[in-house]
């Protein structure tokens, strides 16, 4: 008898799942492809801080950690992670890597790097962190010095002395440039295409997540209205240095997703950062930009997300705006009974919260799906 769920990725979302798994006295087993758990939190450059307060990115079953004030850095979240995996010790296999799942005998196949399964339920949480989306930038082919992504960003000092240009106005692109400031040659350069939104770390005194809490009793136009104005309210200083604020929430035509907190207006004010038109291409020594002008440039460093790493998927399924296999109900994958996704839908309180919800509501189906299997027969599988 072999394990009734398979949780791909020994992430947030996966040891998530897990927990209310094992509550629940659901048989399943865990992977992951690297050696360690939470490998995307793991390799984070030290000063990532979350955009949502700690007491909505708890993990479930543990106390709300408050070091770091209300909004922890990314490596004080991974300890809190690490920490989640020793106090429940949940049944995981690191070095793992999924290479196939394909529906079989009404359930699924699982053929990974340690051989093949049968599973009647499968979670995909994977992540979005693991396809870094490198776009095609016009004479990238050409240019001599060093272009990447900003997941390979770990630490500001290795920019020393360099003249760099960040493509990406969202909060990693931002939150990088703010750090590169502070060691790359003046001024960092900033490729800002459409608009961008700013926000407030603590709008009006209080934390913004905070301010989503006290506003939900509140009828829904109502609530939105206020909480848009509240939660995206933001600094008009940036203006004079070139920053192309969105009109509003709705208006935007760029990134939806806000950088929070004053450190881009400080680093704009000191002079070591700089807004720049998008690029029009790349030259083998510099940039050329949209308003015609030229900078010689030591690296480039792009930060345009990411994908979701769901290629092992060997079915049709058709995908949202952000590359994610769409559901027809709850956590399924739209026509594939006992696939579900969880550590995806970032909306409501945020990500971490969701997970939480998510993972509730994957095992309310997959408890519904044994049901009805009953005393499902297993397939005999090699390897």
């Amino acid at each position: 008898m072999g394990e009734d769920v398979l949780v791909i990725g020994a992430g947030p979302a996966g040891l998530t799942a897990a927990y209310y798994l094992e509550r629940a006295g659901i048989a399943y087993r865990v992977v992951d492809r690297a050696d360690h758990i939470g490998s995307t939190w793991a390799s984070l450059y030290p000063s990532l801080r979350l955009n949502t307060a700690n007491f909505v990115s708890s993990l479930p079953g543990m106390p709300v950690s408050w070091r770091g004030g209300f909004y922890m850095t990314g490596k004080q979240f991974y300890e809190e992670l690490v920490r989640f995996s020793e106090r429940y010790p949940f049944k995981v296999q690191l070095g793992v890597a999924v290479t196939r799942v394909a529906p079989d005998a009404g359930g699924w196949r699982v053929e990974s790097s340690e051989g093949t399964g049968w599973y009647p339920c499968v979670i995909i949480a994977t992540g979005k962190y693991g396809r870094p989306i490198l776009p095609p930038i016009p004479g990238m082919e050409a240019f001599q010095g060093r272009l990447l992504h900003a997941q390979q960003f770990h630490d500001a000092n290795d920019f020393r002395d360099q003249r760099v240009l960040v493509i990406g106005n969202g909060p990693t692109g931002v939150d990088v440039s703010v750090l590169l400031s502070g060691s790359a040659r003046p001024p960092v350069l900033l490729s800002v295409r459409n608009d961008m939104v700013v926000a407030r770390r603590y709008p009006y005194g209080l934390p913004e997540t905070l301010w989503r809490v006290l506003l939900s009793p509140l009828p829904g136009s109502l609530r939105d209205k206020v909480r848009n104005h509240v939660s995206y309210r933001t600094y008009p200083e940036l203006r004079k240095y070139g920053v192309p604020l969105a009109p509003n929430r709705t208006d935007r035509k760029g990134t939806g997703a806000p950088y929070r907190g004053p450190e881009l207006l400080h680093a704009l004010k000191s002079g070591n950062l700089k807004i720049v038109p998008g690029v029009d291409h790349l030259e083998a020594g510099g940039v050329l930009l949209t308003d015609g002008s030229r900078y010689a440039l030591d690296t480039v460093l792009v930060a345009t997300g990411y994908r979701p790493v769901v290629g092992y998927l060997d079915i049709p399924f058709e995908t949202d705006a952000d590359g994610w296999p769409v559901r027809d109900e709850g956590q399924q994958v739209a026509g594939a009974p006992g696939l579900y996704i969880v550590g995806r839908f970032y909306q409501g309180l945020g990500p971490l919260w969701n997970m939480k919800v998510e993972s509730k509501v994957a095992l309310k189906q997959i408890q519904a799906r044994l049901a009805q299997m009953g005393e499902h027969s297993w397939p005999v599988v090699e390897g």
